[in-house]
């Protein structure tokens, strides 16, 4: 370890009100090289410095210290391996530099052993790793470039309560690593202490300030005298809190060419399942109806409002004759994602409007839909809703007036299956509806009208 990271002053530190809230701070935004953002952050008592690493951009990859590169400064290691931006990295022992936990560099590995108060930042070819620190399984064979802190702060989305952590109840200058859901954009934060009007931060203001900006699992890397922020052009952009940059055993940095692969960025997954879908069964021509499907996302890509979308299937692209001017993107894109986004894990829900065309004569349409990343792909299940629709003077045909496939005489307007006196309502399919196989037809009840839950947080 770096040295006792519990101070008289940050002792003192400890004793102070809470940071002021994310809403009260001062935020400037920069892009100091291709694929790298940078925020610089100030609150009444807090002076903080994020980096914000887009994986897949072009020419990004991560670069960790090597055992023949450790013992320096941090913007003197960004500078010998041609990083852009660099922070430094695990806990470690001033007698040879050795680091508390697993470290890899250039591929080659060093440092401490996996145990269960070390969590292992991996990083190597298409694929990003973050274990909790409980976690024993050791470093992936896959991974190149590797930096171990303590403790685990988020597990996706998951706040840990480290409040009997001394570590983490006293104030003290932090350096911290964090990754979205998706695994393809890595925060790297310095917050600034021991000094007037940088006060530090306990682990639980760390938690807060990553989740703020959408980080779901984050760890607590080396800090107090450690803690040192280096961007290529600018220099170091925090203020340590040795009054200069300290030498250290490992680093993190990243390399911003902007043109050339992105080796760490994860392969991106499109995947969904467990379909729900409440539409109407029948329908009269010009009668509206809002209608939703649900899935699951269990890619590893982040849904969102522009890009990913319900579109027409069987044929592909087609034109629906239930396309609702005003309400779909296009004839073919019935709806965005009904949120600005849905994380990996998460249901997301896509909800529209249908217009029943105009028919001479009682018609079935069994109109497919399924989910659609513009430009990339066509994913997950295909949701069939199959409905009548009747022309505008009624039923035609021999059944008219009789709920098809059902009773004869039974009333239109309810489902025969329901207690009486109850409103006929509509169907949600979940996973247990049966296996999946390219087309899904979903059974719904027949209804006029269509229930609209609150779609769900």
């Amino acid at each position: 370890m770096s040295r006792a990271l519990v101070s008289t002053l940050a002792l003192a530190f400890a004793t102070v009100a809470a940071a002021p809230s994310l809403a009260r701070a001062a935020d400037t935004w920069s892009d100091p090289h291709p694929g790298v953002r940078r925020l610089h952050r100030t609150l009444s008592n807090q002076n903080i410095n994020v980096l914000v690493v887009d994986l897949c951009a072009p020419g990004v990859s991560v670069r960790a210290t090597a055992s023949g590169e450790r013992q320096r400064t941090v913007s003197s290691f960004g500078a010998l391996v041609g990083a852009q931006a660099a922070v430094n990295g695990d806990f470690f022992s001033y007698t040879d530099y050795s680091t508390n936990g697993p470290s890899r560099g250039n591929g080659g590995a060093w440092g401490g052993n996996d145990h269960g108060y070390v969590a292992p930042v991996q990083f190597g070819p298409n694929q990003v790793a973050l274990p909790p620190h409980e976690g024993t399984g050791g470093v992936e064979a896959w991974a190149r470039e590797v930096v171990s802190g303590h403790p685990t702060l988020l597990v996706g989305g998951t706040r840990r309560d480290n409040n009997g952590d001394a570590l983490c109840t006293a104030r003290h200058p932090r350096t911290a690593l964090g990754l979205n859901a998706a695994k393809d954009k890595l925060y790297l934060m310095v917050v600034d202490g021991r000094a007037t009007g940088r006060a530090g931060m306990t682990c639980d203001e760390l938690i807060a300030q990553f989740q703020g900006l959408g980080v779901t699992d984050a760890v607590n890397l080396d800090g107090g005298g450690s803690s040192t922020m280096w961007v290529a052009g600018t220099g170091v952009v925090n203020y340590p809190s040795d009054g200069n940059q300290r030498v250290v055993a490992n680093h993190l940095a990243i390399k911003a060419a902007g043109s050339g692969g992105s080796p760490n960025c994860p392969v991106r997954r499109y995947e969904a399942s467990a379909p729900a879908l409440e539409a109407p069964m029948e329908m009269t021509s010009g009668e509206e109806a809002v209608v939703w499907m649900e899935l699951k996302n269990d890619g590893n890509v982040t849904w969102d409002l522009n890009q990913t979308r319900a579109g027409t299937q069987d044929p592909q692209d087609r034109a629906s004759p239930f396309f609702k001017e005003g309400n779909w993107l296009s004839p073919s894109r019935a709806s965005g994602a009904d949120h600005s986004t849905y994380a990996p894990g998460m249901v997301g829900r896509f909800t529209w409007v249908m217009l029943a065309p105009e028919v001479d004569a009682t018609t079935q349409f069994d109109e497919t839909f399924q989910l659609v990343q513009e430009g990339v792909t066509w994913f997950g299940p295909k949701v069939t809703m199959s409905i009548v629709v009747h022309p505008r003077g009624g039923p035609t045909g021999p059944d008219a007036g009789d709920d098809p496939g059902g009773d004869p005489g039974a009333d239109a307007g309810v489902d025969p299956g329901a207690d009486p006196g109850t409103e006929s309502g509509g169907c949600s399919t979940g996973a247990g509806a049966g296996p999946l196989a390219g087309l899904l037809l979903l059974a719904l009840r027949r209804r006029k009208v269509v229930k609209v839950d609150t779609v769900p947080e």
